[in-house]
């Protein structure tokens, strides 16, 4: 991989000599560092909070992304960053309507657990783990929709592929 000389990578690009593997390493890194740049110190949030998410969303990239270019190359393994692209863009708005949803819920269980549950003193504690667990939740949901939706492409491709040799 290529980290600093841009020339050099353009020139990998223009000759068609940068592997899907590179490309891969490349997304893969950039979306580490998208993750970490987003725990950047700056809110009124407790330590313990912030080093949980961080964790949640780490493992989440990590697995998923991963598991996604895994899924590809033992399928058809073509186009996985237009497939990567453009379902990760659907998995997200699909994650955001559940998250909307979600976040109904997590007022009214607040509400409740704030007045009925928690005794006084301990609920921001509470409201935090609930929050996190509301946070994996939607993390869950959204690299189980890309992971899923590249299964079903692979096995739709391999459905095609016998079909043709029949």
């Amino acid at each position: 991989m290529i980290w600093y000389n841009i020339k050099e990578l353009e020139n990998l690009l223009i000759n068609g000599r940068l592997s899907d593997k590179t490309a891969f390493n490349y997304l893969f890194i950039h979306i580490i560092f998208l993750t970490l740049a987003d725990y950047l110190p700056a809110g009124e949030d407790p330590t313990w909070v912030v080093w949980v998410h961080l964790s949640i969303s780490l493992i989440a990239v990590l697995w998923g992304v991963k598991k996604t270019y895994e899924i590809n190359t033992t399928g058809d393994n073509r186009d996985y960053f237009k497939r990567f692209i453009s379902l990760s863009f659907v998995a997200a708005i699909r994650t955001l309507v559940i998250g909307i949803l979600f976040v109904f819920i997590l007022v009214i269980v607040n509400l409740v657990a704030e007045h009925y549950i928690i005794p006084p003193g301990q609920f921001s504690v509470w409201e935090e783990i609930a929050q996190l667990i509301f946070y994996a939740l939607l993390s869950v949901y959204y690299f189980y929709t890309l992971i899923t939706a590249f299964q079903r492409i692979n096995s739709a491709g391999e459905k095609t592929a016998e079909m043709e040799v029949a």
